[in-house]
């Protein structure tokens, strides 16, 4: 059988952060994969809202352009939304070059 594409995705993503991805044999507890910092529930959609790509791509763009170089951090809230509940949007290279290795961070 063929493997399936989002399958492949999770593993991708999971060998990124020096883990791997978890079996769906119910141990999952909603989680993908998870290292010893995160867990993590990747989501492989066509249709993600445009507009998202659009600030995050100018976000970018502007950190990449300052002295010293910063990585562009897209933050999303909804009004009257408690600010702590706010959504931290980066591209997943910045985000493998500022997790570093999860084997070390383990307490």
């Amino acid at each position: 059988m063929a493997d399936k594409a989002w399958k492949a995705a999770e593993r991708r993503f999971a060998t990124d952060v020096k883990t791997r991805r978890k079996p769906c044999d119910g141990s999952r507890d909603g989680a993908d994969f998870a290292d010893g910092l995160c867990c993590y529930q990747l989501k492989v959609r066509k249709a993600i809202p445009s507009w998202l790509w659009t600030w995050l791509t100018g976000i970018k763009a502007t950190g990449l352009m300052s002295t010293p170089k910063l990585i562009g951090v897209l933050v999303l809230k909804h009004p009257r939304q408690p600010d702590d509940d706010a959504l931290v949007v980066l591209t997943w290279s910045d985000w493998v070059s500022l997790h570093g290795d999860a084997r070390r961070n383990r307490g």
